[in-house]
């Protein structure tokens, strides 16, 4: 005699029972009517007094089996705000109206790429041996479908960004007073290009590689959330990737007026004649050295005109100027913009020590004749062609290096002074700083690309698939800031949020009994106040678990409690389901 309750393990799946209690054979008992009465009382009983859960672990369980076997639920968190932005819907829709008539799903595929890149970046065949690892997951498809499916995202690439820019609109809401625009590139591990066509190119790579790379520009809201990205071949100036990608933009989105907002190098005359023409603000930082620079060094070293600050960390001076642009038919018109010239102690300071160290290596190289040491050298050496007798600098004899220290000391005028310009005549010196300001995290958010989410190097090859891998890593970013966005001050990095879901495990225990891992496993800091009020870590340990916190803090955003080590499987997946971002 047992009494036994029915359950499903998930949605549509086959009715499976569970024994709650064994009362043994009926035969055995010396009162067969007290026994049954017994029974039957704690049958009717059973939900009131909710009975403990009964686990079952037999001695002859093997460690490579399917109750052993950990799967991951922390994707669920993610997964909630990939439907929040109703992405399987967006691919059912594709799928529909292009007729696509694979064996697979396109949105299973897209779904399970984005998610494991922020949990566990790989390259795509690494991360395909993963399938089985998430708990609840459709993974029904093949390497081979993964890599067939990702000439389908490419051809989505621009709808979907569209898409997922106006439920960003409908469900958090987009700030765009400012855009702010930035471009960066990434590297294949590859010698050549395979063709002319290929946007795998030489250019100037950020990470001072010589890899063939690929750039992207990158547009992203006041609040952080990505707006737009774009791919161009690696050898685009970066100044000439904003024109196209503002102009789709501006079209695609249907958005307002913008001030565009980038590094100094996005500013071009050709870059702020479109922005100006097409109705739109800019500000961008400026360069203060060489040829470009040199209108405002006569501001810039008069000693009179400066706005201090008490302890005289920080000074500016702001003033208006007449510039000539272009309109729209390419005649010259005069314009007015602003400019702000600021200097920082701080910042002279940084660029003092790193000049020194500039100028050690430099001495160090010209000491040792070492010309294979490049980095952080070319900069304060010169060569010079003299003649071996008399010194006489001629042509056709010995080179001679030396450190460059005519140059050293020009560049010293300029230490901890910027320069920022803009468009926007009513705003003040704090304004223009703000503004400014802001452009880490677009800083940010490609170190997140780069690091967190390993979108480089790329592991695949053609056209398509580069630009699908970039589309994936793109929505797994705004995934990620959008979590971020909704923890405000307390938001974690893209690093700890992927370490804490990653964490969160189970298994599936005879009986339909779910099995929940402890969270957590790394020592927490002890925190302080620093002398602005803000909560920093010290070197001390806690008593505390880092990871345990960060998971809580992500439940607490999405609005869920679960903490219990064992639950019934048709209560978990009831849970997992009510996952919603707070």
């Amino acid at each position: 005699m047992r009494v036994v309750e029915g359950y499903r393990p998930g949605p549509g799946m086959a009715t499976k029972q569970r024994t709650i209690r064994d009362f043994g054979y009926l035969e055995d008992q010396e009162d067969p009517e007290i026994f049954m009465a017994r029974v039957r009382e704690f049958n009717a009983n059973y939900r009131a007094e909710n009975v403990p859960l009964r686990i079952e672990a037999p001695g002859t369980a093997r460690m490579y089996c399917k109750e052993n076997r950990r799967q991951n639920y922390g994707y669920k968190f993610l997964e909630a705000v990939y439907d929040l932005l109703e992405i399987d819907s967006f691919i059912e829709e594709y799928e529909k109206s292009h007729g696509f008539r694979g064996e697979y799903s396109l949105g299973d595929i897209f779904k399970f790429l984005v998610l494991v890149r922020i949990l566990h970046p790989d390259s795509k065949r690494a991360s395909f041996q993963l399938k089985n690892s998430f708990y609840g997951m459709r993974t029904d498809f093949t390497l081979s479908d993964i890599y067939r499916s990702l000439d389908y995202f490419k051809d989505f690439e621009v709808e979907l960004q569209r898409h997922l820019n106006e439920r960003v609109k409908e469900t958090i809401g987009r700030d765009l007073s400012y855009a702010f625009y930035d471009v960066t590139n990434y590297f294949f591990e590859i010698d050549f290009p395979s063709s002319e066509d290929d946007l795998r190119k030489r250019g100037v790579s950020k990470e001072h590689r010589t890899d063939p790379i690929a750039a992207m520009g990158l547009f992203i809201d006041a609040n952080g959330l990505p707006v737009n990205m774009s791919i161009f071949p690696g050898n685009t100036s970066d100044s000439l990737t904003l024109q196209p990608t503002m102009k789709d933009v501006k079209q695609s989105y249907g958005l307002g007026r913008l001030i565009v907002v980038a590094d100094k190098g996005l500013n071009s005359s050709s870059n702020i004649d479109l922005i100006v023409n097409n109705g739109d603000g800019f500000l961008f930082s400026q360069v203060l050295k060489g040829k470009k620079g040199q209108r405002y060094n006569e501001r810039l070293f008069d000693t009179s005109g400066w706005v201090s600050n008490e302890d005289g960390t920080y000074r500016y001076k702001l003033f208006e100027e007449e510039y000539m642009g272009k309109d729209k038919n390419g005649k010259k018109e005069a314009r007015t913009r602003k400019v702000l010239l600021y200097w920082s102690k701080t910042e002279a300071d940084m660029a003092r020590r790193k000049r020194e160290e500039k100028l050690e290596k430099a001495a160090r190289s010209v000491r040792n004749n070492a010309y294979s040491i490049r980095k952080g050298v070319d900069e304060y050496t010169k060569e010079d062609v003299v003649d071996k007798e008399t010194g006489e600098v001629l042509e056709n004899t010995k080179k001679l290096r030396s450190v460059d220290l005519k140059k050293a000391e020009k560049d010293a005028l300029y230490d901890g002074y910027s320069c920022i310009i803009t468009s926007e005549l009513d705003y003040d010196e704090r304004t223009m700083r703000k503004v400014y300001g802001g452009l880490w995290r677009i800083e940010q958010s490609f170190r997140i690309m780069k690091t967190d989410l390993y979108a480089r190097p790329v592991f695949v090859s053609t056209n398509e698939h580069i630009r699908a891998h970039f589309l994936i890593c793109f929505v797994s970013l705004l995934i990620i800031r959008i979590i971020q966005h909704r923890m405000g001050g307390k938001a974690l990095s893209a690093e700890r949020i992927g370490r804490a879901l990653g964490t969160a495990t189970c298994r599936v225990l005879k009986g339909g009994i779910i099995h929940l891992d402890d969270v957590g496993g790394a020592i927490a800091f002890r925190k302080t106040r620093n002398k602005n009020g803000k909560l920093v870590d010290t070197l001390a340990f806690s008593d505390e678990d880092e990871i345990a916190l960060d998971y809580k803090l992500i439940q607490d955003t999405f609005n869920t409690n679960c903490y219990n080590i064992y639950l019934r499987q048709e209560v978990f997946n009831k849970i997992l389901k009510n996952i919603v971002l707070a």
